[in-house]
């Protein structure tokens, strides 16, 4: 979760043709932070400017009892196209994701039909490479982006029950070393992360439309959006390239929201990880069967795949018709009894943590190819996946 430092933004690959991009923030009660939040995107901005063909930011101030609103409309922006909304979302909408839905829809309508959406958080501030590293990794495929975030050292100190939660970032990083082996795929090659967040999301308005926009869902709808995405088999590249500098805040202003995390984490230590994790051997087990899985899909098709996935499936067990790989494995996924995801608690990272890496080492040697990143599809290792 907490990636730092960030890589090189990802280089362009001769002149690429300058993106229309509009960027959604949902804001409640943000007047305090929105203008540092701005800031950082003009700074932003102005080192993109060759790629950027346009730049609208979308703030979206929903349900305020403060002057939100009024702070973002007086920036004084000078490199990007500021538009403020004052929405009063209904209760039953008011929570994260239909804050972040809300902006989202905004900003989508501003965009011409190849546009770039994305969305950040107004407590939070851009890189000053940020929108660079978007594009660059635009620039070489990806459908959708999925950056990284992280704390500045003050932020740190404010929170210092987050430091005992380091094991679970370490964990992270070795589950996707892990996934870049067994499973690779040629969009998403190593250094990457396992997760999306909505302070650090992109992606092509093609891509949003065809998943039918953000997901209705009060909590996790980053996450919602990510699995989406790959459900449809789309390009998500999860770079560790595009940083993100956010709030350690633990009181939040939509329900569910990256604060009752934080607070979460800071008064029980005992609280299970992020829902992203899970032990190693369950995480080997799913990466290999998906692996075996993808690549019979791709040579044989969906039927034959879902025949060798019969020893993982209840008896005579429906599973819905799809023309996408993503589909299927999350229909298998949700039907194998042996798939169910585990969580994993505090208690057992230093185990899992050892165990990752004794696989790691296992792994290593045997896997020696390495990918081409002008593929669209994926490369199978028959290895990996047996």
């Amino acid at each position: 979760m907490w990636l730092a430092p960030p890589d090189p933004a990802p280089p362009f690959i001769g002149a690429p043709t300058p993106f229309h991009v509009a960027i959604a923030i949902p804001a409640r009660d943000e007047a305090g932070s929105i203008g540092g939040c701005l800031a950082a995107i003009e700074v932003a901005a102005a080192r993109a400017a060759p790629w950027l063909a346009s730049l609208t930011v979308v703030v979206s101030a929903n349900n305020c009892s403060d002057d939100t609103a009024a702070v973002a409309a007086a920036f004084p922006a000078a490199r990007i196209t500021l538009q403020v909304h004052s929405v009063q979302l209904d209760p039953a909408e008011a929570h994260a994701g239909g804050a972040r839905r809300a902006a989202l829809e905004c900003a989508a309508r501003l965009l011409p039909g190849d546009g770039i959406l994305a969305t950040t958080d107004a407590d939070s501030t851009v890189a000053h490479d940020w929108l660079e590293a978007l594009l660059g990794e635009f620039a070489q495929g990806a459908d959708a982006v999925a950056g990284a975030i992280t704390l500045d050292d003050g932020e740190r100190r404010r929170l210092p029950a987050l430091a005992g939660r380091d094991a679970e970032w370490r964990l992270a990083g070795l589950l996707a070393a892990l996934e870049d082996r067994l499973d690779p795929r040629p969009h998403d090659p190593a250094p990457r992360h396992i997760w999306a967040w909505g302070a650090n999301l992109a992606l092509t308005l093609p891509a949003y439309r065809q998943v039918g926009g953000l997901p209705a869902v009060p909590l996790a709808e980053d996450r919602a959006l990510a699995d989406r995405l790959l459900c449809h088999d789309l390009r998500l590249r999860r770079s560790t390239a595009p940083l993100v500098y956010t709030s350690a805040r633990v009181s939040g202003r939509a329900p569910g929201g990256f604060a009752d995390l934080i607070r979460g984490f800071a008064d029980d230590s005992e609280l299970p990880c992020d829902a992203a994790l899970e032990p190693v051997a369950s995480f080997i087990l799913r990466l290999r069967w998906r692996a075996r899985l993808r690549a019979i899909f791709r040579t044989d098709g969906r039927d034959a795949a879902i025949a060798a996935a019969q020893p993982l499936l209840p008896h005579a067990c429906p599973l819905w018709d799809s023309p996408y790989f993503g589909a299927t494995w999350a229909a298998i996924e949700q039907a194998a009894p042996l798939l169910e995801r585990r969580r994993v608690y505090p208690g057992q990272l230093e185990r899992e943590l050892r165990s990752a890496t004794r696989a790691l080492a296992t792994l290593r040697p045997r896997l020696g190819l390495r990918r081409s990143t002008g593929d669209r599809g994926d490369i199978p290792r028959g290895d990996a996946a047996s």
